[in-house]
């Protein structure tokens, strides 16, 4: 009878295990169904430590390097020089803005009425200084900022430099035409300087260009003028040019892109 009872006994625990296997898929597939049910797939593992870099705790930022383009040197030297040029404008507006601003203070301490040939003077001035303070500034405000400002606001950015050297094309062409070839000259008449004559056939008085000091003066503002005029066309020229560098990359990487798209 032994030989009739281990085969009975074997096939009885077969069919014990996979019924119990059977009950036990059933009451998973039933939790699974719950709402709010969260899998459980036993511990887990432990964080190696070891791993993160040191010095650095609990909910710190860490950046990753990126794979940027090296600067090149040239790129590097111009920026440096556009720095040194902004700087510039901002040093000799400040000084259009004394040497023009001495006039309208003394019409304003006087009770004259301002010259409008002045006040523009002054209003371009003002605005020069204040664009190139503000790039001087700006680099250091947005060197953290991520991303990096659009390339498409150096546009607009070259039409406000545009309308810069328009303004001081215009302030030197109205005060060059003023004072340029115009000389005060000083006459012997019993030991005094003549103050009211120049180099021209008209008298400093009468033609409203001042003293010796103020004619002067306007004279070396001239040039100044067309010193602040040259160097706001060479930065507008360069942001032209960086735009539209950055016009070609991004027709060139559109182009790859649609490329892509064809392949795919």
């Amino acid at each position: 009878m032994s030989f009739l009872v281990v085969p009975l006994v074997k096939f009885g625990l077969s069919k014990a295990k996979k019924h119990h296997a059977a009950k036990k898929q059933a009451k998973q597939a039933d939790q699974f169904q719950q709402p709010g049910y969260a899998p459980n797939y036993g511990p887990e593992p432990p964080i190696q430590m070891s791993n993160y870099p040191p010095n650095v705790g609990p909910g710190a930022d860490i950046q990753y390097p990126t794979n940027a383009e090296p600067i090149s040197k040239s790129t590097k030297l111009m920026g440096m020089f556009v720095s040194g040029v902004r700087f510039l404008q901002f040093v000799f507006g400040l000084t259009v803005i004394g040497l023009y601003g001495k006039d309208v203070r003394h019409d304003h301490e006087d009770g004259h009425t301002w010259h409008a040939k002045w006040v523009f003077a002054m209003i371009t001035a003002f605005l020069a200084t204040g664009t190139a303070a503000m790039h001087i500034i700006l680099p250091f405000l947005t060197r953290r900022v991520n991303p990096p400002p659009n390339p498409k606001l150096k546009l607009p950015q070259f039409v406000w430099e545009f309308i810069l050297c328009i303004l001081w094309l215009t302030l030197f062409g109205i005060f060059g035409k003023m004072y340029i070839g115009v000389y005060p000259s000083a006459t012997k008449d019993s030991g005094k300087r003549d103050t009211d004559s120049t180099s021209t056939s008209t008298s400093s008085s009468d033609s409203g260009l001042g003293d010796v000091s103020k004619i002067n003066r306007m004279r070396h503002a001239v040039w100044i003028d067309l010193v602040n005029l040259m160097m706001w066309v060479v930065t507008a020229s360069w942001v032209l040019l960086r735009w539209l560098k950055s016009r070609r990359a991004a027709d060139g990487a559109a182009m790859v892109d649609a490329e892509k798209a064809e392949q795919i």
